[in-house]
């Protein structure tokens, strides 16, 4: 097989990455795009020894559970990859994703944690700005595979009042000639947009720019046509890179904050605090946790990468003590914030390196269950270790990609844990993407 070259396939099943699978001359070939029982006319993408990837151009015989997307720009736009898909499949499909991940270990899964709103869902939206050849602005998604922003007017799975903020803003940008910046030249002002709304209707915009500038025009503008908008700041970033934000930030309207409401609780949540992108789900994602860890009142625990504490005092309410441990010094403040917004006495916020201060706390008093929640790398070695070495009988670990979850849980089964029950959870609809929460305990 080469570059290029197409063949008439017929899709066996799916992968657990939402591809079809195909056999053509008994080589196993991916095809995006193309679904279990579809035959499909494919062309070569990534040829390789014993497999290949393709793409389907044209499908010739379509499955049942196919559907028309309702996004206009999903052909091109690089942010979804399952609109195509009746949702009930693609929650199949995110089911077999984590129990082929996790098929070397003997566990109970869980059905699917569903997502009862599948458009607008989404409670941050980051978004490039661009230039046409006329010199008008543009905003949009990276198309797939490419770093070409795919113009759009809305995007379907974030929140209605952010698309028309962002629309508002764009043609401000337009109006006033602000320049856009060029990261092929490196110069112009305006780099990105993040919006973030919460459950109680509160908006936050952060403008992302090379330089700092008086947008104060803009500002009047926005308190006057959206005045659910409590926050707005400046993100002054000078790299020459792919990292979206800097580290300065400056408040040009409004509160630090918005406020966020979590299962009763409320959360002040600042531009760079992490928070789940989907409100109702990560509701469900944190009673599932707390299910799984079935706390006493008589129990101390610890949230390693606590961030903000939004799992942390939430544990809070079913416990002797809890004890959130996070490197970043200002989400430990935020945490602090949180606390005291909610007057909670039995919640204590660490900063440090999560191994050195577990290590602490084990040795101070005992601990019987630990919560972890990390990045997408998954857990660095030395904590693992060091949880391992505490012999603390009990782990919760949510996750946002099962694979680096599955090393972990492998390192965790080799010295003397069970995982006993596994629970995916879609919070990302129409993306590959699945959560997980998982239960592991002391043998």
């Amino acid at each position: 097989m080469n570059m290029g070259e197409t063949y008439k396939v017929k899709i066996d099943n799916f992968d657990i990455n939402g591809y079809g699978v195909a056999h053509i001359d008994k080589q196993v070939v991916f095809v995006s795009g193309a679904m279990e029982g579809e035959t499909v006319i494919c062309k070569i993408t990534n040829p390789k020894k014993k497999y290949s990837f393709a793409e389907a151009i044209k499908i010739l015989e379509p499955s049942k559970d196919r559907v028309e997307a309702p996004c206009q720009y999903y052909e091109y736009c690089g942010g979804c990859d399952m609109m195509h898909i009746k949702y009930g499949t693609e929650c199949k499909i995110k089911e077999l994703r984590v129990s082929q991940t996790l098929r070397d270990f003997k566990y109970k899964q869980n059905p699917i944690i569903k997502n009862d709103k599948t458009i607008g869902y989404r409670n941050k939206i980051m978004i490039p700005f661009t230039k046409d050849l006329d010199d008008n602005t543009l905003y949009g998604f990276y198309e797939k595979k490419s770093h070409k922003i795919v113009s759009i007017d809305k995007c379907l799975i974030s929140d209605d009042k952010a698309n028309e903020i962002v629309s508002f803003i764009a043609k401000y940008l337009n109006i006033f000639h602000i320049s856009i910046y060029d990261e092929i030249n490196h110069n112009g002002l305006f780099r990105e947009l993040m919006i973030r709304n919460t459950k109680l209707d509160e908006y936050m915009i952060v403008l992302i720019v090379t330089k700092d500038y008086d947008f104060s025009k803009l500002v009047e503008y926005i308190k006057e046509e959206f005045p659910c908008v409590k926050s707005i700041y400046l993100n002054i970033n000078t790299n020459t890179n792919n990292v979206l934000l800097s580290d300065n930030f400056k408040l040009i309207y409004g509160n630090p904050f918005v406020t966020e409401s979590i299962l009763g609780l409320k959360f002040n949540v600042s531009p760079s605090s992490f928070m789940q992108v989907n409100h109702d789900q990560c509701e469900k994602l944190y009673s599932e946790a707390l299910r799984c860890a079935n706390l006493k009142n008589d129990m101390n625990v610890i949230d390693a990468y606590c961030g903000m504490g939004s799992i942390t005092l939430n544990i809070a309410k079913n416990v002797n003590k809890v004890y959130g441990i996070e490197i970043v010094e200002d989400a430990i403040k935020n945490a602090n914030s949180n606390k005291k917004l909610n007057n909670i006495e039995n919640a204590e916020f660490i900063c440090g390196k999560c191994e050195d201060k577990i290590k602490e706390l084990v040795n101070k008093e005992k601990i019987d269950v630990i919560f972890f929640d990390p990045p997408r790398k998954g857990c660095d070695i030395e904590f693992l270790k060091t949880v391992i070495d505490m012999k603390i009988p009990k782990i919760v670990y949510i996750s946002c990609n099962i694979a680096t979850a599955a090393r972990d849980i492998k390192i965790l089964e080799s010295a003397g844990y069970k995982l006993e029950e596994v629970t995916p959870v879609d919070l990302f609809s129409s993306t590959l993407h699945v959560e997980s929460v998982t239960l592991l305990v002391k043998r």
